[in-house]
């Protein structure tokens, strides 16, 4: 009776083994294969958490955190570029998928609500309002060795995101002292690009100044202050050496 109980004991190990093993195996050649997508995309990556994550356009809203409220569009691709899943009319027509069944509205989830696929439920929290980013993970964090439709078993996925809002109660405590602020001020405009809201306080002619981008050093002065006018920080002069950073603070 001993020896039949480590008979039937010793296959159950064997297996487990090797569907540990398949799995890694699985994995650490998925990596390679979304590494080498990111290399010849020319797109500069973070891997947090076992997860991909390549900014295409910068944004510069809110960072999704634990129990955020979100809304985003997202295309859903293996690394071969086969399209299998959108909430984007168009994209969906332009890669003949039945738009009879899909919705077109934005995904509206609650950060951690596990209602997502575990890679994408990971590249979600490396996210920010307003920016454009591709999210990439290994099989094991997507649908491991099962086929789904015209995903093959153990696939590399990819989806590139767009986050709509992200909203929580100090979000939108935050955004009401805002709006109040430039509703009793003169001057203000929203700026598309970030999100923030502006006020020339002397203006030039646009074709007299050149084009100013990310990463450039420029020469000027600038000021910090609270919204109740409380200084934070200022430049020592008005010519001070300024490196445009998208660096957090």
């Amino acid at each position: 009776m001993h020896k039949s109980a480590i008979l039937f004991f010793i296959p159950l190990i064997l297996l487990f083994g090797c569907e540990g093993s398949l799995e890694d195996e699985n994995r650490a050649s998925n990596e390679a294969e979304i590494e080498s997508f990111l290399t010849n995309n020319n797109l500069e990556f973070v891997k947090e958490n076992g997860v991909y994550y390549a900014i295409q356009n910068k944004g510069f809203g809110y960072k999704v955190t634990s129990n955020d409220s979100l809304a985003f569009y997202y295309i859903g691709y293996t690394l071969d570029g086969t399209v299998f899943n959108t909430n984007i009319a168009e994209v969906a027509e332009q890669e003949n998928l039945d738009t009879s069944v899909r919705d077109f509205d934005p995904i509206k989830i609650q950060e951690g609500s596990n209602n997502l696929i575990e890679g994408l439920q990971r590249g979600i929290s490396l996210c920010r309002q307003g920016e454009y980013g591709t999210i990439l993970f290994a099989s094991n964090l997507g649908f491991g060795e099962q086929s789904m439709g015209p995903i093959p078993e153990w696939s590399a996925l990819a989806y590139d995101i767009f986050i709509i809002y992200v909203k929580n109660e100090q979000i939108e405590e935050e955004q009401n002292i805002i709006s109040n602020f430039v509703a009793s001020s003169e001057g203000f405009s929203p700026d598309s690009l970030t999100g923030a809201f502006k006020k020339y306080i002397t203006e030039y002619a646009e074709d007299t100044l050149p084009g100013i981008n990310i990463g450039d050093t420029i020469y000027g002065y600038y000021k910090e202050e609270t919204l109740e006018g409380t200084l934070i920080s200022e430049t020592n002069t008005e010519g001070q050496e300024i490196i445009l950073s998208t660096k957090e603070l």
